[in-house]
């Protein structure tokens, strides 16, 4: 026999439900301490807990998620094994170490709660290598206020920046001329921020466009490329909007075929506005965490007369993911850089003929 019955007599009959649930209590990582996961930790592996709450049954179902600030994130369900015991859900490693440099948020949902979502919690994992930052940015965009006076590029110490270690900062902006390359090398005690003083001539050129920055560390350990960082310059004025639109507005890029050659994919640029001795920086970045390439080349009178030098990044085109994109910086002997325009790529490793 169905009854029907009033909001007031539902709410109450929650509750009732209710009485016999949680709180879900906040899940932790085993290896945190003080909220920070060293990367050491990262390469074994993370165990995530959370415990046995009133409410639960076992076999009851949960998932648990971890979400990082930089893109990462990881997830697994699973069924409540024991009664009033905590649940240990764990991170391989290789899932793990996707999270270094990152901020990460942690948290779990048992469906058979009205009320599904724990506690989040949050931790600074450390990493080899870390994202750019520019201090003065807010929400990925460099204010206008700031263009005029400059800003400071942080390049936060991670275990790669070993002493004497050469970093190189590459700095390429929309407009040709709002570009910079610096080298410099890390002290005997690198226990500080490197902190880089960007020039309003860097940065007013750029001005309703867009910067990226990445930087390379060689050290006797081996290379290593950062995140990139992207960022918008802010003008002042606001972009016009179409009222009536599928999308907020972009351009298409060039879609590859899915091919390699030796397991490399060949990127071209031409020589035109080079001279022998320039050195030619080419960028490629995927849409995920280590599909960062930096590769350099010093033009010589063979490349001018070919017109064109060849670069083979070192990536097989089924593991790049749907996206990516691709520019160049022309490093001159004098000091002074020039970027080309950009390329946004797409990478559909289903494609077919």
């Amino acid at each position: 026999m169905i009854k029907y019955i009033d909001l007031e007599e539902r709410n109450r009959i929650a509750d009732e439900f209710r009485r016999g649930q949680g709180p879900l209590l906040p899940a932790s990582i085993d290896e945190a301490v003080d909220g920070k996961i060293s990367y050491a930790d990262l390469e074994k592996g993370l165990t995530i807990r959370f415990p046995f709450v009133e409410g639960m049954r076992v076999g009851g179902p949960y998932h648990v998620l971890l979400g990082g600030s930089e893109g990462a994130g990881w997830g697994m369900g699973g069924r409540i094994q024991e009664e009033n015991q905590d649940t240990a859900v764990a991170v391989p490693a290789d899932r793990a170490l996707a999270f270094q440099g990152q901020e990460a948020g942690l948290t779990y949902y048992y469906f058979e709660f009205d009320e599904p979502t724990s506690p989040r919690t949050q931790y600074s994992i450390g990493g080899r290598i870390f994202k750019p930052q520019v201090d003065e940015a807010v929400d990925g965009v460099i204010p206008l206020a700031v263009l005029s006076q400059g800003v400071n590029l942080r390049i936060r110490v991670g275990l790669s920046l070993t002493p004497d270690a050469l970093v190189s900062i590459y700095w390429w902006g929309t407009n040709t001329d709002g570009c910079f390359v610096k080298h410099l090398t890390v002290g005997r005690d690198p226990v500080e921020d490197l902190v880089v003083r960007v020039e309003p001539a860097y940065l007013t050129p750029n001005k309703y466009g867009d910067v990226r920055v990445i930087y390379t560390v060689q050290s006797m350990t081996g290379s290593e490329i950062s995140p990139l960082l992207e960022l918008r310059i802010a003008g002042e004025l606001a972009m016009p909007e179409p009222l009536y639109a599928y999308s907020e507005g972009g351009r298409f890029g060039a879609e590859l075929m899915p091919i390699d050659e030796d397991g490399s994919l060949p990127m071209l640029i031409k020589t035109q506005g080079m001279v022998v001795g320039d050195v030619a920086i080419l960028f490629f970045i995927a849409n995920h965490r280590n599909s960062e390439f930096v590769l350099r080349h010093t033009v010589r009178d063979s490349d001018i007369a070919a017109g064109q030098i060849e670069f083979a990044v070192p990536v097989p085109f089924l593991s790049l993911g749907f996206e990516g994109k691709a520019w160049s910086i022309v490093h001159r002997q004098s000091g002074e850089a020039v970027g080309s325009p950009d390329v946004l790529l797409s990478l559909y490793s289903d494609w077919e003929e």
